[in-house]
């Protein structure tokens, strides 16, 4: 839908006049966030005449035809306040409206992410006998905030989050495609922690309310195109959304199935187990423990699970996202409903992973989060 969207936009008003297409940074409309995020959130005149000015020609990306735009003719929006902060009861307005962009086209079931598909993704980096070390991820939710689980904020020494990563091993991040130019991005944000703000009922066994979020200190740069929030569900249409059986995605930097960390950011796409399914496995699981029927009930009450045999969550994905493409604001965005909480010993199993429902803890965020 956005893509035809998009290109309504440039056949109509590109192809009548045909711009000055004059600049260095001549890309498909894809890959350049701006000019993404004025054709699906700012679709008026000011957009078409933009578009009609910074056309220079023509793509090929997997085998279509994409127009390119000069990337630096479009300013940034940024974020755009809301409109609902009269109401006195919500802090929507601190929540942005562009986020969770879907830039080109996905690698269904792929094992590797493609460079700016999860730009929201974050890296929490600590202090550790064997000096820093990245062992838990979060997720960019505006300029201030990283959402990520309880369990990677208690107790741990926090030295500093990073965005805008993709491989570890490398300075800069280089993507090859077939008949393309290569596309290559070194900016990262490396940033402090101001405050760590852990559920006030996290309860780490059984686990109960993982999910945080850490407050940087400054702003993060939102004008990079591999720097972006991630939407919440925070309508009652999104917030009432049935996950049974709906497919997500997981991203992270985590333990692999050859038992080593990955240094580039991978996803891995699962369906949702339904609410039965999820508390049968979580009761069998902790079946040696003697956890009581009620306390099960309890702890499931504000999670959900997914995965199955060779597809999971793992370690290092603790705090990640697990995210759903939905409806956000009438544009098809990536919307995250869970925070990677905790699952088997042995990744991969068919026990599932299980997942903090964010959807249960909107209020929580809105409450917990400041200009």
């Amino acid at each position: 839908m956005v893509k035809k969207l998009i290109f309504s936009v440039l056949v109509l008003h590109i192809c009548a006049v045909l711009g000055d297409g004059i600049c260095n940074d001549c890309m498909e409309y894809t890959k350049c966030k701006a000019a993404f995020d004025h054709a699906t959130l700012k679709r008026d005149r000011e957009t078409m005449q933009l578009f009609s000015k910074a056309y220079c020609g023509m793509g090929n990306e997997n085998g279509e035809m994409i127009h390119k735009v000069c990337c630096s003719f479009f300013p940034s929006l940024h974020m755009m306040p809301s409109l609902d902060s009269r109401s006195g009861i919500s802090k929507d307005h601190l929540l942005p409206e562009t986020c969770g962009s879907i830039l080109g086209n996905r690698i269904f079931g792929g094992k590797y992410a493609k460079l700016y598909e999860f730009p929201w993704m974050a890296l929490i980096s600590y202090n550790t006998r064997s000096g820093p070390q990245f062992e838990c991820s979060g997720t960019i939710i505006n300029s201030k905030y990283i959402l990520t689980a309880a369990h990677c904020v208690i107790d741990k020494n926090i030295l500093g989050v990073r965005m805008g990563e993709f491989d570890i091993s490398t300075d800069e991040d280089c993507e090859y495609e077939p008949g393309l130019s290569t596309i290559c991005e070194n900016h990262i944000q490396d940033m402090g922690v101001e405050m760590a703000i852990p559920h006030n009922e996290y309860i780490r066994m059984p686990p109960r309310n993982d999910i945080a979020l850490l407050r940087m200190e400054g702003e993060i740069d939102l004008s990079y195109n591999n720097v972006e929030p991630i939407c919440l569900p925070i309508t009652p249409e999104l917030q009432n959304r049935v996950l049974d059986h709906k497919t997500g995605t997981v991203a992270g930097w985590g333990m692999t199935e050859t038992g080593r960390e990955a240094t580039k950011l991978m996803k891995v796409d699962f369906s949702v187990k339904s609410n039965s399914d999820c508390k049968m496995h979580f009761r069998n699981m902790l079946n040696h423990r003697r956890t009581q029927w009620n306390e099960t009930m309890k702890t499931m009450k504000n999670q959900f699970c997914g995965g199955e045999s060779g597809k999971d969550s793992c370690s290092g994905d603790s705090g990640g996202p697990f995210m759903i493409k939905d409806m956000y604001k009438e544009v098809s965005r990536y919307v995250q409903y869970g925070v990677v909480s905790h699952g088997p010993k042995r990744c991969g199993s068919d026990t599932p992973g299980y997942y903090t429902d964010v959807t249960k803890y909107i209020n929580w965020i809105l409450d917990n989060i400041t200009d």
